[in-house]
C-alpha cells in the first residue's frame, strides 16, 4: 500500500478532486460538479452480478453478426449508462469501438441514418442508444428505420439500446419491441451491499487509504447509494483527512458530514 503524504506544508489546492472548502468539507451533493467525470470503461465497473454481460461487451463476438445487437435494461443507478459508454471506450482487454453514444431523452438530439456517419474520418462500429423509453411516435418510428438500416447495410456495426425494462414491458409500438429483441437481451443487475462496500475498499486501497468497515457502513446507511456519489465521498474524506492530519475514522467521517454547510 503506498505511504500516504501527510506534511503539513501540502497546499489544499493541488489536492485532486477541485477546490476544498473549510478543511475539505464539501457538501455531498457538490461533490459530482466538483468531481471531473471519470472515463466511463469496462475496467472501472463494477462487475457485481453481470460478469456474463461484461463479457460479451469485452469480446470481439459482439462486431459479429447474430450478436450485433444487444438490449440493456435496469433501474435507475444500475450502471446501464456506464455500460453502454464503456462499450465504446473499451477495456478489459478490448481496444475501443469506433462509437457514437446518443442519449435519447435529450431535447433535439439527432435519431436517423445521420447517427451512423463516420467518426473522425473512420466508419462507425458501435452505435450505443440510451433511454429509449422517452420516444415519442416520431422517435418511435426513425428507431424504427435505424434498426432495418444498420440490419440491411452496416453489418460491422454493433447497435447496443437500453431502458428501463425488458422490451416487452415498453410503452412502445409492437414492430420497435420486435426489434429491441432482436440478438441479446440482458438485465444490468443491481450492486447489493456487499459489491458496493468491496468497491469502496478496492478504491480507498488504491489510494493508500486505510478505510475501515465501519466507515464503509456508515457511508452506505447514511450517503446517496450511487457508486459516483459514494466513490466521490471517499476522495472527499481522504482530503479532509489530508488536511486535518487524521485517519479515516467513523468519528472523523461524522464530523466532516456535520461540517458540511
Amino acid at each position: 500500500m503506498a505511504e500516504r503524504d501527510t506534511r503539513a506544508d501540502v497546499p489544499i489546492g493541488s489536492l485532486p478532486f477541485g477546490r476544498v472548502e473549510s478543511l475539505g468539507v464539501e457538501h455531498p451533493q457538490r461533490l459530482l460538479d466538483l468531481a471531473p467525470a471519470p472515463r466511463q470503461s469496462l475496467d472501472n465497473f463494477v462487475v457485481g452480478d453481470n460478469a456474463e454481460l461484461v463479457a460479451q461487451l469485452a469480446s470481439e463476438r459482439t462486431r459479429q453478426t447474430g450478436d450485433r445487437f444487444l438490449y440493456l435494461w435496469g433501474g435507475a443507478s444500475s450502471g446501464r449508462t456506464h455500460l453502454l459508454r464503456a462499450a465504446i471506450e473499451g477495456g478489459a482487454g478490448r481496444a475501443p469501438f469506433t462509437g457514437r453514444y446518443m442519449d435519447l431523452a435529450a431535447p433535439d438530439g439527432p435519431l436517423g441514418i445521420e447517427l451512423l456517419a463516420e467518426v473522425g474520418g473512420r466508419p462507425l462500429s458501435c452505435l450505443a442508444l440510451d433511454n429509449v423509453d422517452s420516444l415519442d411516435a416520431g422517435g418511435e418510428q426513425q428507431l424504427f428505420n435505424l434498426y432495418n438500416t444498420v440490419r440491411a447495410e452496416r453489418p460491422d456495426c454493433l447497435m447496443m439500446v437500453a431502458g428501463p425494462r425488458p422490451p416487452a414491458a415498453l410503452a412502445l409500438r409492437a414492430d420497435l419491441i420486435t426489434r429491441l429483441s432482436w440478438g441479446l437481451t440482458y438485465e444490468v443487475h443491481m450492486l447489493t451491499d456487499v459489491h458496493k462496500a468491496a468497491a469502496l475498499a478496492a478504491h480507498a486501497q488504491v489510494r493508500g487509504l486505510a478505510l475501515g468497515a465501519e466507515v464503509i457502513d456508515w457511508l452506505l446507511q447514511t450517503l446517496p447509494r450511487d457508486m459516483r456519489t459514494l466513490l466521490a465521498v471517499v476522495e472527499a474524506l481522504d482530503r479532509y483527512s489530508l488536511a486535518t492530519k487524521r485517519a479515516i475514522t467513523l468519528p472523523l467521517a461524522r464530523e466532516w458530514l456535520r461540517g458540511v454547510g
